[in-house]
């Protein structure tokens, strides 16, 4: 509740956020795992801050204030769906949420309906037009990230492991990557399952070592990966180790904040973050939301200054609010708008919809950041990849 109530002094936007939003209003509410995955739900949080306080300086949608309303759910989908119940309930414009609990959450949504911008989490269990027509992904989805990061790999090892946590995001990623590694012919020497806290994974790792392992694919929490790092290194173990996107998490630089060369060359399948039109549009929104926020200090130093995390998966929750405002501006039924809305998003890429298509970010928007003195940059052994600029850390 003092998270919430934060929220909304900053933003001037509500004199009890227990209350309903006014008549006049456009709520927005946004659940995240602020407690139990803080730098998703921060990114959650802040993006959508910043668009609705750049929209209410602008006077607003249509004159009407954006208020922003923020629930954390934990990580729990129960507390998810109580929170979309809450949204359904306020008379909310738009859910935002990192994906926890989604299918259950439509479920809440779709008779409404309400529409809810997926900001994290890639599962393809999660965007279904005709099943759950409420759920739009404005985030990559694992499908493309999977098979990319299979093309990457098969060209590095024939015998690779693969370690993914119990938590829905791991389910569903290392499910992709599964059956993205057989589409390519490259043999899983070990399907391990790990500890959705980030224990003790010296076992799960000495069995992918036992079974010949050259290469170790982690698909989980950042705790999970930080755990396997640990382990694998602390063996003596000098494998290969790829991610997806959590291998970014400030949080896996914070666990191994004592030993950084062992998170040396650890490489993570994640969207780029600037865009084609060049890095000027990511500059600009980067420099409203560090002026708004201040930098984010990982909380380790390269060179014996601060390592500080670039806001890249904030500006989805940000193009969400956007691309609802415009839809609203637009006017006629929210669902109908957004089926028709395109935007420019804060990196510089187009966002939009249509009736069919609940994906926000193009599959050819996939690139391999990898870390080198606790900062990362796109890899250059990847066509896709090796033109990117690198962003300043």
């Amino acid at each position: 509740m003092r998270r919430l109530l934060a929220v909304c002094a900053a933003l001037a936007l509500l004199p009890a956020c227990s209350e309903p939003a006014g008549g006049d209003d456009l709520l927005v509410v946004v659940s995240a795992p602020l407690t139990s995955s803080p730098w998703i739900g921060e990114f959650v949080q802040r993006g959508a801050e910043l668009a609705a306080a750049e929209l209410n300086r602008d006077g607003g949608v249509d004159g009407r204030e954006v208020v922003l309303e923020v629930l954390d759910h934990a990580g729990s989908p129960q507390r998810a769906v109580a929170n979309a119940r809450s949204a359904v309930d306020r008379g909310a414009a738009a859910l935002i949420t990192d994906g926890t609990g989604a299918v259950a959450v439509a479920e809440v949504t779709d008779p409404v309906p309400l529409p809810v911008f997926v900001v994290f989490e890639g599962g393809a269990s999660i965007v279904d037009p005709e099943q759950r027509p409420t759920i739009f992904r404005l985030a990559p989805a694992n499908a493309p990230m999977s098979r990319r990061l299979a093309d990457y790999v098969s060209e590095k090892a024939e015998r690779i492991a693969l370690l993914s946590d119990t938590s829905s995001y791991g389910r569903e990623g290392a499910d992709a990557t599964r059956a993205a590694l057989g589409r390519n012919q490259v043999e899983v020497v070990a399907d391990v399952a790990l500890p959705e806290g980030g224990g003790d994974v010296a076992a799960q790792v000495l069995q992918a070592r036992r079974a010949g392992a050259e290469l170790l694919v982690v698909w989980a929490r950042a705790s999970g990966v930080a755990a396997v790092l640990r382990a694998a290194r602390g063996s003596g173990w000098d494998v290969p180790v790829y991610t997806g996107p959590t291998g970014e998490d400030p949080l896996v630089r914070q666990r191994l904040a004592d030993r950084p060369k062992w998170v040396d060359g650890l490489t993570f399948v994640s969207f780029r973050i600037t865009s084609e039109v060049g890095p000027e549009p990511f500059a600009a929104y980067r420099q409203a939301y560090e002026e708004r926020f201040g930098a984010e200090e990982v909380g380790v130093t390269a060179g014996g200054r601060p390592v500080v995390q670039p806001p890249d998966w904030s500006t989805y929750s940000y193009d969400a609010v956007t691309l609802l405002a415009a839809a609203v501006a637009a006017g006629g039924p929210i669902m109908d708008a957004l089926n028709s809305t395109v935007i420019t998003g804060a990196n510089g890429d187009e966002r939009g919809f249509g009736p069919a298509d609940r994906e926000g970010v193009s599959p050819d928007d996939m690139y391999f950041g990898r870390f080198a003195d606790m900062r990362f940059s796109p890899v250059d052994d990847d066509i896709l990849s090796t033109n990117l600029p690198d962003v300043p850390q």
